[in-house]
């Protein structure tokens, strides 16, 4: 049985190496044919036109002499149960390719209306930032306590007192300035209790989305 595997397997190799001339049912006629391939329903073949130029095609038994399909096997039962499931592979790949269509639209669709969410929020959050001088007096769990007045501040106006602002470090005394974003949060210490503002127009956008998506839940 090994020494019949070995046989056939050098019959094919001997084949698929060796030039030959091959002419068709319909009279095509190809010279000097290298056979570098074959299925159930034909073979390929490797070929030099007379310009020189080296040619790879492949040719159906269906076109080939009755000699060439016997030396190859073919049959057309073979021949019909390959070309069904070379259809139904194809017609697999082809509803894959439409499922990952489909899906890369979904997220493109999602992260489209994500974005134009996003820019809504960053809007909002823009329109009520406020820009402070602001003094640290303790450092607290993510932030600081400090004492914030707006640049522009009147005795009636921009006075915002003591604030936690969550971003910001340092120690007593540190000073800083520029734009602060107000958030419905507080905070309660021993000693009082605190207006949640958030120092950077990043950390503010994600907790307004985390807050819409707590709230679509």
């Amino acid at each position: 049985m090994k020494l019949s595997v070995f046989c056939l397997m050098a019959f094919y190799m001997i084949s698929m190496v060796s030039a030959r001339d091959i002419t068709t049912l319909d009279g095509a006629a190809y010279k000097n044919v290298t056979i570098t391939d074959s299925s159930p329903v034909g073979i390929t073949i490797m070929y030099d036109k007379p310009n020189g130029a080296t040619v790879i095609r492949g040719l159906d038994f269906r076109d080939l002499p009755e000699d060439v399909r016997k030396e190859f096997g073919y049959t057309e039962v073979k021949a019909k149960e390959f070309e069904k499931h070379a259809r139904e592979y194809q017609n697999m790949l082809y509803r894959d390719a439409l499922k990952k269509a489909a899906a890369n639209a979904a997220v493109e669709q999602r992260d489209e209306e994500l974005s134009k969410q996003i820019d809504h929020v960053q809007a909002f959050l823009s329109s009520k930032r406020k820009y402070v001088e602001f003094t640290g007096i303790r450092p607290h769990k993510d932030g600081m306590i400090g004492y914030a007045t707006a640049a522009d501040r009147t005795l009636l106006y921009g006075d915002y007192g003591d604030i936690f602002v969550r971003g910001l470090g340092g120690s007593q005394g540190t000073y800083w300035s520029g734009y602060i974003y107000p958030t419905d949060e507080k905070i309660a210490t021993t000693d009082g209790t605190y207006s949640v503002y958030n120092s950077s127009l990043a950390q503010a956008t994600a907790d307004a989305m985390l807050a819409i998506g707590q709230q679509s839940n």
